[in-house]
């Protein structure tokens, strides 16, 4: 499934794999351990999302910011994110065969 993939675009789908694994599985654990219904809980996992990125941007900006070279721009950083959860959360249509990645040559 991932061969014809690039080796960052590899990994950009093994890391999206294991985020939403890992926080799927707490939010089923979460519900399960609280009784709390699951807009409650999506509302608290989309406080964390921000939160750690408060906290990424704070650790990424000043005279002890990380060296990495990633400067945060909140105003489009949070644009970025917004746009990201509702791609996700917007029902996607069925299949479509002219939107699929090829796969390989017959």
């Amino acid at each position: 499934m991932l061969a014809h993939l690039s080796e960052n675009e590899r990994r950009h789908e093994e890391a999206q794999a294991h985020i939403r694994a890992t926080i799927m599985n707490e939010f089923c654990e979460v519900m399960r351990k609280t009784g709390l219904p699951p807009m409650v809980v999506m509302r608290l996992a989309a406080q964390a999302v921000g939160s750690i990125y408060r906290e990424t941007a704070d650790a990424h900006s000043g005279p002890a910011a990380c060296p990495c070279g990633w400067c945060p721009r909140e105003g489009t950083d949070v644009d970025i994110l917004c746009s990201a959860l509702l791609a996700a959360c917007t029902r996607r249509k069925g299949r479509d065969l002219r939107s699929m990645a090829i796969a390989g040559t017959a």
